[in-house]
C-alpha cells in the first residue's frame, strides 16, 4: 500500500458504504459527543475508505464519523482513499484503526477543569 501521495477528497455520504463486518459498537453517548464536536469544529478527521475497484467506497475507518455527519445533515465528508483489493487486508486495517486508540494520561487530565472535561464528554466514572 503506497501512502506517499495521500490526499483528502470530499465524497457524497450517499456513495459510502459502511463495512458490514465492522465490529465496533456505537453508543448513543459517544455519538452525541461526536456530533457536538463536529458541530463545533466540523469534521476534521477524514473517513478512511477503500478505493480498490471491487471494494470501492467501503468504509474501513470512521463509521461513527460518517453516521454523525449523516445525522447532522452533511452531504459530503472528507475521505482518504486507500487501495486494498484484499478484503483480508481491509478487515485488518479496520481492526487496527479501531484497536489502536491509545490511553489517557490521567495525571495530565487532572489539570483540566471538570466542567470542561464534562463538556468534552468525560464522565465521573471515566475520571
Amino acid at each position: 500500500m503506497n501512502t506517499k501521495n495521500i490526499s483528502i477528497v470530499y465524497v457524497p455520504v450517499s456513495d459510502l458504504k459502511p463495512a458490514e463486518y465492522n465490529p465496533r459498537k456505537i453508543s448513543k453517548e459517544s455519538l452525541t459527543q461526536l456530533k457536538k464536536s463536529i458541530s463545533r469544529f466540523e469534521l476534521v478527521d477524514p473517513v478512511i475508505v477503500n478505493g480498490a475497484t471491487k471494494r470501492k467506497n467501503i468504509v474501513i475507518g470512521g463509521h461513527m464519523r460518517l453516521r454523525a455527519a449523516k445525522e447532522l445533515g452533511h452531504k459530503t465528508v472528507p475521505v482518504v482513499y486507500v487501495q486494498l483489493p484484499s478484503m483480508k487486508k481491509e478487515q485488518e486495517l479496520n481492526l487496527r484503526l479501531n484497536r489502536n486508540t491509545g490511553e489517557w494520561d490521567f495525571e495530565k487530565l487532572k489539570f483540566f477543569e471538570m466542567d470542561f472535561l464534562s463538556d468534552v464528554g468525560f464522565s465521573d466514572i471515566d475520571l
